[in-house]
């Protein structure tokens, strides 16, 4: 919007002149205590200004002026024909495990009017970090926790390998860009894949990374250097007998921030079993401390983003990772209209995706008490300089430190208008209600609706991906380690 030119305040009490028709008027001279003419339309705006902010800030923030993400045209109904009603003395009542990590639950539950009560037998909605399967066997129909039964079947890598692959069996021709090139080294046709991959793919000039099948936090992770005496021993080192490890293909050209590697982590919620309900939510950007560098992989803790034990770990914020993208868009030329939301809608192809894959093993109410469940999980991703997205892994269990206030102010926003979309699923599946749309999902968007998946429409990623620019040198310097 074009903006006037601002003009100079004339002299209290002295001549100014009327841009109509050139006279000159005077001011009275103000009395000393005397308020302007306007001054109540003043307060009156700005009591209005912070209301309005008070508003964004429990909804989505400011940025939610700008972002508005539309929902599925689906019909979504439970399976189920009635659900238990919830005694009305423990309607809208929660219990939370007290652990620190779970204060932002505990503030957002509150904010929206929940009561907290001692005991998770008396809680509409009991909330753990833990997952002891002997705690959900005292639930009650009506009742709902934040732990659904069989995440094993995603959590760990190779059962995340596992899943997608026979879900690819399932429904052929699934274009899962997303996730990198991927071998069990306990599955023999996968060996043999390998071997080949390795002997006539040049896979011996590519970096690896050698993955252990159930850990977490960057444990278990080895990198193999291209034409490494590692590399080339792998299958031997590692027979099928006695592993659990996926091998993966080095994602080459990261996108760096300010020269070191990072991730951005995303968050989905299951609103609901039955009918299947899927959330997405931006997160954050996760910054390594060893400056990136794709021709040296003698140490495997400078290619991780955390647990490095290096040096404290940076943060980034989701605006700031929204600007990141926006001006390498700009400076390599991409020619991306808006490469935010291509970025964005590459996480939500991938998280709805990922429950499509595992509806039947992990999203289910077979092996619950209660009549439906709820959850909250992570997504980590790694971007190249083209702009397209990997999926590194899902997380079931997400640090919620607030070591940084951004991560407070995203904690509220995050988690207050997640109780909201609870809430609501809540009370219109007892009422037998389509579930959708949400009327207050903030900035949770939908990417899994009963059957209906998002898909990222009109975005084909290149098969021909650029190897690491690799100095000749450093193709050759690991050959004898």
């Amino acid at each position: 919007m074009r903006q006037r030119a601002a003009q100079t305040s004339p002299r209290p009490g002295g001549p100014q002149k009327n841009g109509r028709d050139g006279g000159t008027k005077f001011n009275k001279q103000k009395k000393k205590g005397d308020f302007p003419a306007f001054a109540p339309v003043f307060f009156v705006l700005l009591i209005f200004a912070a209301i309005i902010v008070l508003i964004l800030q429990s909804s989505g923030g400011l940025n939610g002026l700008r972002r508005r993400f539309p929902q599925p045209e689906v019909i979504l109904t439970a399976k189920l024909d009635r659900f238990t009603p919830t005694p009305e003395v423990f309607k809208r009542t929660f219990w939370v495990e007290q652990k620190k990590i779970n204060e932002p639950i505990t503030r957002a539950f509150r904010d929206r009017g929940w009561t907290k009560v001692n005991n998770y037998e008396e809680a509409q909605l009991a909330w753990t970090y833990s997952n002891d399967p002997d705690f959900w066997v005292d639930l009650k129909p009506w009742q709902r926790t934040n732990h659904i039964p069989g995440f094993h079947h995603w959590n760990a890598k190779d059962a995340f390998v596992e899943g997608f692959k026979n879900y690819e069996r399932r429904v052929p021709g699934k274009d899962h860009y997303f996730n990198p090139e991927t071998y069990r080294l306990e599955i023999e046709d996968e060996r043999e894949e390998f071997q080949k991959m390795l002997t006539r793919g040049g896979g011996l000039n590519r970096p690896w990374v050698l993955k252990a099948g159930n850990v977490n936090q960057g444990k278990g992770i080895t990198m193999l250097a291209p034409n490494s005496k590692a590399l080339k021993n792998v299958l031997d080192d590692h027979p099928p007998s006695d592993s659990d490890l996926v091998i993966q293909r080095y994602v080459c050209n990261e996108l760096t921030w300010n020269r070191r590697k990072y991730d951005v982590r995303m968050f989905w919620i299951v609103a609901s079993i039955d009918p299947l309900l899927v959330l997405y939510h931006d997160g954050y950007v996760r910054v390594g401390n060893a400056v990136y560098d794709e021709s040296d992989f003698s140490n495997t803790r400078n290619h991780l983003t955390t647990h490095t034990r290096l040096a404290e770990e940076g943060k980034g914020t989701w605006d700031e990772f929204e600007q990141h993208v926006r001006q390498h868009n700009r400076a390599a030329n991409l020619g991306i209209s808006d490469p935010v939301a291509h970025v964005r809608n590459q996480f939500k192809e991938a998280i709805g995706e990922t429950v499509a894959a595992f509806k039947d093993t992990s999203f289910t109410t077979k092996k619950m008490v209660e009549q439906n469940g709820i959850a909250f999980y992570g997504a980590d991703f790694i971007l190249d300089q083209d702009l397209d997205v990997f999926f590194l892994e899902p997380q079931m269990g997400c640090g919620l430190d607030e070591d940084y206030n951004f991560r407070i102010q995203m904690h509220d926003q995050m988690f207050r208008t997640m109780v909201d979309v609870l809430d609501e699923v809540l009370v219109k599946q007892e009422q037998g209600e389509n579930l959708l749309p949400l009327k207050n999902p903030g900035f949770w968007q939908v990417v899994y609706a009963d059957g209906w998946v998002y898909k990222y429409d009109g975005y084909e990623r290149s098969k021909q991906k650029r190897d690491c620019e690799l100095p000749r040198s450093a193709t050759h310097k690991h050959e004898d380690t």
